[in-house]
């Protein structure tokens, strides 16, 4: 998929991340991070259209849950796409999208437009 099809942007930050898909826990690092998904570094692999969880710790109290689909797997890297969050989480997923991408209020601006169709 090319940028310029994409609606939310991507920013590339690192985080160790743990991921639940198939009774599983997998230790990963993300290669980069948008308010819709995520890609990562794997070396477990992951089956396409696998539901998942997700959970970025960013310091002892804070922690951002979300529920995923692997959406594919490509190489070492796998694509999750969030299917849903909590309110809490969402405020520091933007938090963390306004800080990195660079143009905060680009950030507000998409999120006038719908994601998904």
């Amino acid at each position: 998929m090319t940028d310029d099809r994409r609606k939310r942007s991507r920013v590339p930050v690192h985080f160790q991340v743990s991921i639940l898909a198939e009774e599983a826990v997998c230790q990963v690092e993300t290669i980069n991070l948008s308010l819709t998904g995520l890609l990562c570094v794997t070396t477990p692999r992951f089956q396409n259209n696998t539901p998942c969880k997700i959970q970025i710790r960013l310091n002892d109290t804070v922690t951002i849950n979300l529920t995923g689909q692997i959406l594919r797997i490509h190489g070492n890297e796998t694509a999750i796409s969030f299917t849903s969050m909590d309110e809490e989480s969402f405020f520091h997923l933007r938090r963390i999208m306004e800080l990195n991408a660079g143009d905060a209020d680009k950030i507000d601006r998409e999120m006038a437009v719908p994601a998904f169709k």
